[in-house]
């Protein structure tokens, strides 16, 4: 997979680049209702957190409509490594712009090694539990696929994934016969309140300078002179490649 794709505003293109972190946004945000929603549990949907991506490379309307409400959009296109977690201890993450709280991988088990990044699993019935019986012992499904699933109606979004948990310092009961993220799992398990709305997380900028960019259907040529000269001033070491969405939508006077 040489490149994934995100549809956004040229505005939020612009602070992407200038203060160099993608956000990961609570996937209790997210326009799917089922999404973090667990069968015997409450969900972790406000502890967990993501940024969408596709990885089909042939433009989508549905995409341009549904996540792009600006008449300057544009696709971005860049490697899937653009955006790696650097860990200051096993699975918690210090690349990462919230100080009051800990960020983490999902512990998915040994052989998945996709915690990071992921393929969304697209099923007839998304929604999973987290406990295989009254012990506590965690369900497989819960441990590969939870944060991950979706209703086979997303399909035509062919997504892929950057995510991560994460919980409020201040809510994390620290015991010497427990590792912290155990201890950070049980503020999840316990419903515990948090106020983490989103997480920065600093990237490679230099993966940007060989970005795919296409403008989206009802940009006008203003807006093309705009991006070019941002790109001039922000990435003067910019090389890649700039397009013209190949649809066309009528831009909106309101």
């Amino acid at each position: 997979m040489d490149k994934i794709y995100h549809y956004t505003s040229f505005e939020t293109f612009k602070k992407i680049i200038e203060f160099g972190a993608i956000r990961l946004s609570s996937l209790a945000n997210v326009d799917d209702e089922e999404e973090g929603f667990l069968l015997d549990m409450p969900s972790q949907a406000p502890y967990t957190f993501v940024s969408c991506w596709t990885k089909d490379a042939k433009e989508s309307v549905p995409l341009w409509k549904m996540y792009v409400d600006s008449p300057f959009a544009i696709r971005i296109g860049v490697s899937p490594d653009i955006l790696v977690p650097i860990f200051s201890k096993k699975y918690f993450i210090s690349n990462q712009g919230n100080k009051d709280a800990y960020v983490f991988l999902m512990q998915r088990g040994g052989s998945r090694g996709m915690e990071f990044l992921s393929d969304v699993i697209y099923k007839d019935n998304p929604r999973l539990q987290m406990l295989q019986d009254l012990r506590g012992i965690f369900d497989t499904s819960y441990i590969s696929s939870y944060g991950l699933t979706k209703s086979l109606h997303w399909k035509f979004q062919d997504e892929i994934r950057f995510i991560v948990q994460a919980v409020p310092k201040l809510q994390v009961k620290k015991r010497t016969d427990a590792i912290l993220y155990t201890c950070c799992q049980e503020v999840m398990d316990n419903a515990c309140p948090t106020d983490i709305a989103f997480i920065d997380m600093k990237y490679d900028i230099t993966k940007m300078l060989t970005a795919e960019i296409m403008l989206g259907p009802s940009t006008i040529e203003k807006d093309e002179k705009e991006l070019k000269s941002f790109l001039d001033e922000k990435l003067p070491s910019f090389s890649g490649k700039i397009s013209r969405s190949e649809v066309f939508i009528r831009r909106s006077n309101g």
